[in-house]
Order: structure tokens, then C-alpha cells, then sequence
């Protein structure tokens, strides 16, 4: 006996007349100078029409000319397309294609693209597109896959071959991302050039060493001086060293003989601004080029977010010798970055003694930038009270450092006195060498000293880590293991303290190897003019150029009553402070900064620094009042911390 299915339970039939299924073609090409978009854009629509079926007909065409390594959010905006004349309709970008999919009324039911990889390089932006064109009820073809109809179970293969496929396109481009980073470094360390000349420099040709580029008339760059400019660039570091000028105060003295210092051209001629800019002159600065020695990956120029910023330092590849020219020494170019590091977050003058371009500034402060407050470790700032100037730190939005007072002041006038003396006793006065000899003596023995300590140091974790190798054994010696857990978990280990006893052991090698720094010359204060100068009474443009110049620190720490003041003087800039210190002195002194008072500190009779402790008489801290309590003031002499030059120093410490 026979039984026929019921009709609801019969397949449906399969004769209805097939819908047209509307097809949006999406393609895209790498950047204009990877590949040829005319030729590329054309050829993934030919490709994608071939493997259409019947029923299907593309209605949309969307494509970019962009790097597929950009981050999605950025992906479809671009507008190199419109550099080309490209014989393919075009209605959008990936983004427009994305947010018609979205649509009620879009234009079409399926995507196709020639291959996967034309949609994203990284895989996971590639399952991402593909994701939201499933949600948004929009399947996405590949013209190099099996096309099957939208409503087909079978599935599973077609994924398995899409996923290997764009697992081996990111292998691909990580690989020669890779590849293209180590022959680079061979380029720098061989000392070609990348991009323009840096200002002060001109590009010398040659003859590419590849036959085929060098048919095509293409060549390779290295650096050469530039007559006209490098002078200019000696110039720029020798006011930056000397006179501790700021970016802009330096562009605006360039900007006065533009005949004489020409201006620098961008790469981009529609850029140029026909003048120097503090961030020229910046750019002059920081670039090591200048030293002789080529730099590669300063910048990032690739950077998804933010192209062109600089990147970090330990991704500098930089020449391990000289490949060109240099302009300005090594220690020149450090000593430029010294005086930013010195600068760093004030808001300097153009001008010495002009106010700064900050809206709310009212006043000149004489010492502004160049007073610390040693627990925060940062700038403190001026204020007027009933006509005198303090300078205050008052931590507010951060954490108060502990035994800092919710706002702590120091005046002026008790900073430029102790400033005269700091002057005239440790930089200009008669026994500065005989002061800065014994400073250098006892910070050579430090230096010594803390280099045996580290050695020690190292030698002691040596032993014991050679110590716990041996417990390790021990352990597997005198213990049973029958399913090898504690094997495993031992040799992990021994592995990791194997890796640590080779860490420090180079580190052990490198410090016996390396000799402390040298502590420098005292005999460079020699060159200073043995004199006495009064700072209090210099009007605030000399003042601060005096104090940018021998690059004066001045620490005031609560915690211990003490104001550390620090001087820099270097050989290189030796003659020049000279000079800068007897015109200084030579000029008229109108008394700017202070208000004379009966209660003025004296220096107690002293033999002129010898001595450690040079002992002062009473002055008030605040007001200057005859009714206010009197504090007990004392100067000490601090060992100073001695680099390439000879960095003075002088401790004033206030008892209450």
C-alpha cells in the first residue's frame, strides 16, 4: 500500500520564475604609487561580472584607492580617486556602501568583490565588513570562491577556504612589511638619504645600483652641506647653546635678514609660509641628521591616526657611524637638547624681559621659569602681594607630595640676593676654581664609588641565582616525579633563571668595561671674569639673558628650608658667557626688582667660601616688616653634579 506526502509537507516547487538578484560591486586599490588604479579598478569588475550567475546583475559600483591598512573608521573617506581618470562608474566609497546596506530602500541585495583580500589586508577587518553585511541582510561574494545562492546551507567549505585565505593575506603583507623594515636599516646604515634634505643640506645624486631602476633614470640620494645654508644652521645652535633663545625668539632674529637666512621650503611648495617658524627651527634642532650620521623612521608617516608624528626614540634607526657630512659636532647637537630639556614646559619669552603670549599675563616676573619646587618637581609661579613678588607652588588638581604644604612662597628678593651671592662666590668670584676643584674630586669619588656598589651588586645576584640552580637540581634529585609535572614546572624555571643570569651578566660585563664619566675641567670657570655683579639691580631683559645663558636652576624645597641654586658653563660656551657677563656688568643698573630695606642680609665676616658654611645675619621671609618676626638665614656649599662642563652649585637653606 501506497501513501502520497501532504501537500504541507512536500518540497515547495521550484519553477516559480527567478527574481533578478541586484549586485553591488565593491573594489579597491593600494595608493597611487603602489599600483596603476586605471588598470587594477577595471579588472576586478571584469573579474567579479565572470563569475555572476545567470540572475544576477551588478546596480552599484563602490571603490577606493586607499591602503587596505588603514583603520576601518578611515577606510571609504579618501580622495585619491579623484587624481584618475578610471572608466568605472562610481557611486561611493566602502563607507557609502556600508551605510546603504543599513538602508530600507538600498539598491541592491548582494556584494561582490574580485577577491577577499581586495577588501581588507588584516583579517579582522575583513570578517568585520563581512559581519555587518550579514546583519544588515547582505551577503558578500568573491569572484575567486564558488558563488552559491544567498539562501544555501552549504557553507562550510566556503568558509574554511575564506578564512585561510585572509590568514595568508595578513601573513603576506606582515612579511613583507618585515622584509621592507630590514632593508631599510641596510639603507640608513649605508647612508642613503629618504625624502628631502633636511635644511642645510643638499641631495648628491647617484646612479641607482639596481640596472632596470637605473635604465628608468631613477637614483639614490646622499647628503652634502649646503654653502649657503649650513652656516645658518651653525647659527641657530650657537644662539640656542650660548643664549639659551627660544624657538620662536630664534625665528624671529632668522626672520630679520632673510637674505642672509633664507627661510626653509616644505616638500609641499602650497605650505610655504616665506618666513622661519618656531617649528622650523625646532625641526633644525632635534634632528640628528646634522650630527653626520643618517636617521630613518623619525616620523611616521604611515601612522593610521596621526601621520607625520614623531615616533618614539627607540625606533629611530640610526647609523652606527658617520655616513656624511656633519654640520654641528655631537656634543653640540646634546647640549641643544639640554637646554630644551631645561626649557620644557615654560612659556618662554621672544624677548628677554617681555611679557609672555599667554592671555592673562600682566607683568614680567624677573625669575620666571628659572624657580623649582623640588618636591613636585615643577615650575613655580610668580604673584604680587601688597607690591612684593613671590613665587608659589599650590598643588591643586594633583597629588600634594607628602611634607608639601597646601601652598608654599618664597620672595623674590630673598632668591635675587642669594643669587648675588651664588654669582659672585661660585662662577665670578677668586676662589671659584679652587671651590669647583674640590666639588670635582668628591664627585669622581662618588661616581667611583656607586660604580664598585653596582658591581657588587650585579656579582651578588650572579651568586644567587646560581644558587637557586643548584636548589633546582637538588629538588629533582631527592624527589620522585612519576607524572613529570614537577619536571616541567622546574625546567620553566631553570629557563627563566637562566635568561636572568644572562641579563646580568652583561650588564656586569658593560659596567667593568665602562669607566665613570669624567667629572670635567675646573680650569673652564677660569675663563670667566673674576668680579662682582648685583643682579638684584639689572633691568629684567639682561637679567633673564644672564640667567638663560648660564642656564640657572634655582630648587626651593620645603622639606628641608633649602634653596639650591645651579649654574651650567661649558667650554664651547665659555667665551661667550664671558663676554655676556662684563657687557652685563658694564650697562646701567636701575633698580628694578627690589625694594631696599633696613633689614637687608649681610654676609658675616668669612674668608670668601673657603669655609662649608658662610653664616648671614637675620631677614624677615615675608613683608619686609619691622614688625614681623625675624628669620635665621644660613648658606651652605653643595657638591655639584658635574657632566660634560662645570655645572656650579650653592645651597641657601632658611632657618626658622
Amino acid at each position: 500500500m501506497t501513501s502520497t506526502l501532504p501537500d504541507w509537507l512536500r518540497p515547495p516547487a521550484t519553477t516559480a520564475p527567478k527574481r533578478t538578484i541586484r549586485v553591488a560591486f565593491l573594489g579597491r586599490t593600494s595608493t597611487e604609487e603602489q599600483q596603476d588604479p586605471t588598470l587594477s579598478i577595471p579588472r576586478q569588475l571584469t573579474n567579479s561580472e565572470r563569475a555572476l550567475l545567470p540572475s544576477m546583475v551588478i546596480v552599484a559600483w563602490f571603490w577606493d584607492v586607499e591602503s587596505s591598512r588603514k583603520e576601518l573608521s578611515q577606510r571609504g573617506r579618501g580622495t585619491a580617486w579623484q587624481k584618475f581618470d578610471i572608466a568605472v562608474q562610481r557611486d561611493g566609497g566602502l563607507a557609502d556602501m556600508l551605510d546603504e546596506a543599513t538602508s530600507p530602500d538600498r539598491r541592491f541585495d548582494v556584494v561582490i568583490c574580485e577577491s577577499i583580500d581586495r577588501i581588507a589586508r588584516w583579517t579582522h577587518q575583513g570578517t568585520k565588513i563581512e559581519h555587518d553585511l550579514e546583519l544588515a541582510g547582505v551577503p558578500l561574494l568573491a569572484a575567486d570562491e564558488p558563488v552559491m545562492q544567498s539562501n544555501s546551507r552549504k557553507r562550510a567549505a566556503q568558509i574554511l577556504l575564506r578564512r585561510t585565505k585572509q590568514g595568508v593575506a595578513e601573513w603576506y603583507m606582515i612579511e613583507m612589511l618585515e622584509k621592507s623594515w630590514d632593508g631599510f636599516e641596510e639603507h640608513t646604515t649605508q647612508g642613503w638619504n629618504v625624502g628631502k634634505p633636511p635644511y642645510g643640506y643638499l641631495a648628491e645624486k647617484h646612479k641607482h645600483p639596481v640596472p632596470a631602476k637605473r635604465a628608468e633614470g631613477k637614483h639614490k640620494t646622499k647628503l652634502k652641506i649646503d654653502p649657503d645654508r649650513g652656516p645658518v644652521v651653525e647659527q641657530i645652535y650657537a644662539w640656542r647653546i650660548d643664549e639659551k633663545l627660544s624657538y620662536r625668539a630664534i625665528a624671529e632674529r632668522l626672520n630679520t635678514d632673510p637674505d642672509r637666512y633664507p627661510p626653509p621650503q616644505p616638500v609641499d611648495p602650497t605650505r610655504a609660509v616665506g618666513r622661519w617658524t618656531g617649528s622650523a627651527v625646532r625641526e633644525i634642532l632635534v634632528n640628528p641628521k646634522y650630527t653626520g650620521h643618517m636617521v630613518w623612521n623619525r616620523r611616521s608617516t604611515k601612522d593610521k591616526l596621526h601621520p607625520g608624528k614623531v615616533n618614539p626614540r627607540e625606533q629611530w634607526v640610526v647609523s652606527t657611524q658617520p655616513t656624511h657630512p656633519g654640520i654641528v659636532p655631537i656634543e653640540t647637537f646634546l647640549a641643544a637638547q639640554n637646554v630644551s630639556r631645561s626649557r620644557e614646559r615654560s612659556r618662554a619669552d621672544a624677548h628677554h624681559g617681555t611679557p609672555n603670549r599667554h592671555r592673562q599675563t600682566k607683568r614680567v616676573y624677573a625669575l620666571r621659569s628659572y624657580v623649582w619646587c623640588t618636591p613636585c618637581q615643577r615650575r613655580m609661579f610668580g604673584r604680587t602681594v601688597t607690591g612684593y613678588t613671590y613665587y608659589s607652588c599650590q598643588p591643586r588638581e594633583r597629588a600634594i607630595p607628602e611634607g608639601h604644604p597646601s601652598m608654599i612662597s618664597v620672595t623674590e628678593e630673598v632668591l635675587l640676593d642669594f643669587a648675588d651671592r651664588f654669582f659672585n662666590t661660585y662662577v665670578l668670584g677668586p676662589d671659584r676654581v679652587r671651590l669647583a676643584e674640590r666639588s670635582l674630586d668628591i664627585t669622581a669619588q662618588q661616581a667611583a664609588d656607586e660604580q664598585r656598589q653596582q658591581i657588587a651588586v650585579l656579582r651578588r645576584t650572579l651568586d644567587d641565582i646560581t644558587t637557586r640552580r643548584r636548589r633546582l637540581l637538588r629538588v629533582i634529585e631527592e624527589n620522585d616525579d612519576p607524572d613529570g609535572s614537577v619536571f616541567a614546572e622546574i625546567s620553566e624555571r631553570r629557563a627563566q633563571l637562566d635568561r636572568d643570569r644572562e641579563i646580568k651578566t652583561a650588564e656586569l660585563a658593560h659596567l667593568e668595561e665602562t669607566t665613570p664619566n669624567d667629572p670635567g675641567n675646573a680650569d673652564i670657570l677660569a675663563d670667566l671674569p673674576e668680579m662682582e655683579i648685583k643682579l638684584s639691580l639689572l633691568p629684567t631683559d639682561r637679567l633673564r639673558r644672564l640667567l638663560d645663558a648660564f642656564a640657572v636652576q634655582i630648587y626651593h624645597d620645603v622639606r628641608t628650608n633649602q634653596v639650591a641654586f645651579r649654574a651650567t658653563v661649558s667650554q664651547h660656551a665659555a667665551p661667550h658667557l664671558a663676554r655676556l657677563t662684563r657687557a652685563t656688568a658694564d650697562g646701567p643698573r636701575p633698580a628694578t626688582h627690589r625694594h631696599t630695606s633696613a633689614n637687608d642680609a649681610a654676609p658675616a665676616d668669612n674668608d670668601g667660601g673657603g669655609s662649608d658654611h658662610l653664616q648671614f645675619c637675620d631677614m624677615p621671609r615675608r613683608g619686609h616688616l619691622e614688625d614681623q618676626p625675624k628669620r635665621h638665614l644660613a648658606c651652605g656649599y653643595a657638591s655639584p653634579s658635574i657632566g660634560r662642563g662645570v655645572h656650579p652649585h650653592a645651597t641657601r637653606s632658611r632657618r626658622l
